[in-house]
């Protein structure tokens, strides 16, 4: 991969809509092949670069679990703190329940390269080298290599992680913690279990789910060193800035190739909280370096749509979200769902009190038919650039919500009536009302 561009500094003005930017005008890799496994999961993305010149057996029969599916919906279903994480064993179905992913042959052991950190490898039986089916397992140390490289013929590393937000993900899975005793019996009895109670039921948003793996030819990731003015995010090759406050931040975008070396590229954003100003014009890719045409963007199912940019409110306060959100709720039983919604002022802004709701939507950007599941009603006195904040939160889901895939929308309703509607960029996974998840194997 290597920068062919400079990405331009913009200037915009608070809670303006940005145009996406393609980012294969700026970044090309010559010999890009789908050699990335990308694992969408409920706590981010996890970017793997796949072996397949050395582990060609292992690669394919991982590619092969990836283009049937079996991968999606599949849980973390072990936990060794300082270890490993494990999954690819079972999925979560829509009863709710866990199911075994059902297994191909087995295929042939290609141990090589060492078990350190960031890297996966492929789970197998004892005593049999050439055991592996469909369970992989990311490796947190390098302390695992003296362990993994020397026991039952080795455990063979088909792939490693790529980028600093990658690995942040892989340990914040790790993280997760792994009740003891645990509430269910093996091979789930080490599962790691997000703001669970022990001795309750195990729900589907206490795991932690893998909710697609797809293939891709390059990788990008991006950052804000303050994401309190403007934040970014990507979506297959497209970049989205999201700017929400006056000031200046600096976008830090870094791609991944074939060969999987870094190319960066850094802008700034301007933020100003009068009158639009006009970006400059998109600087163009050398001539000996056309950019090659856009390849189709990924579209993973899930939360992880990208950030929708706001547009201000009448009253000159601009939302934006934060906050815990399972993947998954079971209509008409508990709930942990809190979203706390900053108001920005982008001017001085005094109002007895605005409505903030929080409802789902099949819509991106609402309809007549929306679940509010959350409200909150707030005083607001703020100058230009000030915030104020209101927590929303929902402890159970209302049994007449249908099951099925919703976005996650924020109103704010002035006291004269006016209100605008933010699509939070998530999305959640409503389950029938009459279901209970099984903690049967």
């Amino acid at each position: 991969m290597a920068s062919t561009a400079p990405l331009p500094d913009i200037n915009f003005t608070a809670g303006v809509e940005v145009a996406p930017v393609k980012l294969d005008s700026y970044f090309k890799d010559p010999d890009a092949k789908p050699d990335f496994a990308v694992f969408n999961t409920t706590l981010g993305t996890i970017p793997v670069l796949l072996t397949p010149a050395t582990t060609p057996k292992t690669v394919a029969n991982f590619l092969n679990y990836v283009n049937k599916g079996s991968y999606t919906n599949s849980i973390v279903h072990r936990s060794v703190p300082g270890f490993i994480w494990q999954g690819g064993g079972y999925q979560l179905t829509s009863k709710p329940d866990f199911t075994t992913i059902i297994a191909d042959p087995a295929v042939q052991n290609e141990f090589g390269a060492s078990n350190t950190r960031g890297t996966i490898a492929m789970a197998k039986l004892g005593n049999n080298p050439n055991s592996a089916t469909s369970q992989f397992f990311f490796n947190e140390s390098d302390s695992n290599a003296s362990n993994l490289d020397n026991q039952n013929g080795g455990f063979t590393v088909f792939g490693n992680v790529v980028g600093d937000a990658g690995l942040a993900v892989m340990d914040a899975i790790a993280a997760v913690p792994v009740p003891s005793p645990g509430p269910l019996n093996s091979p789930l009895n080490q599962i790691p279990l997000q703001n669970y109670t022990a001795g309750a039921s195990v729900q589907p948003s206490n795991v932690v789910l893998i909710k697609d793996v797809t293939t891709a030819s390059e990788v990008f990731q991006a950052s804000s060193d303050t994401p309190g003015v403007a934040i970014a995010s990507i979506q297959g090759n497209t970049l989205t800035v999201t700017p929400l406050a006056p000031g200046t931040a600096h976008i830090t975008v870094v791609g991944y190739g074939s060969d999987g070396k870094p190319a960066t590229e850094s802008f700034a954003v301007n933020i100003s909280s009068s009158a639009q100003l006009s970006p400059p014009p998109p600087k163009t890719p050398p001539t000996t370096e056309p950019p090659p045409s856009a390849p189709p963007t990924p579209q993973p199912p899930g939360d992880t749509a990208t950030p929708q940019p706001v547009s201000p409110a009448s009253s000159g306060l601009v939302p934006s979200v934060r906050g815990t959100l399972p993947a998954t709720v079971v209509a008409g039983q508990r709930a942990r769902i809190q979203q706390v919604v900053s108001l920005t002022a982008t001017s001085n802004v005094s109002s007895p009190k605005e409505q903030v709701t929080l409802s789902l939507s099949k819509s991106s950007t609402g309809s007549p038919g929306d679940f509010t599941i959350a409200g909150a009603t707030t005083k607001v006195k703020l100058l230009v650039g000030k915030q104020t904040k209101v927590r929303l939160s929902a402890k159970q889901l209302s049994a007449s919500v249908p099951a099925g895939i919703y976005h996650v929308l924020v109103s704010v309703t002035d006291p004269d009536g006016s209100t605008t509607t933010v699509n939070t960029g998530k999305t959640l996974t409503v389950l029938p009302a009459q279901s209970k998840p099984s903690a049967r194997r």
